[in-house]
């Protein structure tokens, strides 16, 4: 009995100190640019579009929300600005979301006022401070982490201090040089990505030339 009651105690307390992960996950129009102040590994995030927090702390990831909309010969790329998103952590599952956005008023709309959700997988609303990050310069998604770092510690509405001495150097871009051939002229698009940067892929190859086309698949090639 007094065996039992020693193991029953370990038990006890070891639970009271173990931090129990939960998976957060995003819908398939959400891309996640940062967690907590670090670039987000795309090898982290490709396969499941998911990742781990240990605890119910504060956390921050900057989203970037695109879709392809309107129909037809119409259609075209919207992508937002990133988007930070500050909430806390749970132990159930959780789900970033943001509305599905088919037309060219949908997404005006979502520009002047971006609208995510943050939920548990039980349906329970955790709720989450939203801003905009303000970018400038030819190639703004580089500097995404400096740039997160610069608003965490201006005091605004979704800043978390902490983060901000995390964060580390971004990777440098690559200059592209301007194309030299206009787009061929395009009938009806279609795309039938699972994610939005599968869909981005078939959206500008079917906007490309033949040329541009030809030169991209083999390029894709040396990936195999």
């Amino acid at each position: 009995m007094k065996s039992c009651a020693v193991t029953l105690g370990i038990i006890t307390l070891f639970a009271s100190t173990v931090s129990f992960a939960g998976t957060v996950s995003s819908s398939s129009n959400i891309d996640v640019l940062a967690i907590d102040g670090q670039k987000a590994s795309k090898s982290l995030l490709k396969a499941t579009r998911s990742f781990n927090i240990n605890d119910t702390n504060t956390h921050q990831v900057v989203v970037r929300v695109g879709e392809i909309i309107g129909g037809g010969s119409n259609q075209s790329l919207f992508e937002s600005s990133p988007i930070i998103v500050t909430f806390q952590g749970s132990q159930e599952d959780i789900i970033i979301s943001s509305p599905t956005l088919r037309t060219k008023a949908d997404a005006e709309k979502f520009k002047a006022a971006p609208i995510i959700s943050v939920k548990t997988t039980s349906g329970k609303e955790i709720p989450a401070k939203i801003d905009v990050l303000k970018q400038e310069g030819l190639f703004p998604s580089a500097n995404v982490v400096n740039d997160l770092a610069d608003y965490n510690v201006s005091g605004a509405a979704a800043a978390v201090p902490a983060f901000a001495s995390s964060t580390m150097p971004a990777t440098p871009m690559v200059a592209v040089a301007p194309a030299t051939n206009s787009k061929a002229n395009k009938g009806q698009i279609v795309v039938q990505g699972k994610n939005v940067a599968e869909q981005q892929l078939q959206y500008w190859f079917q906007q490309a030339d033949k040329e541009t086309q030809t030169r991209f698949l083999n390029w894709a090639k040396s990936y195999k």
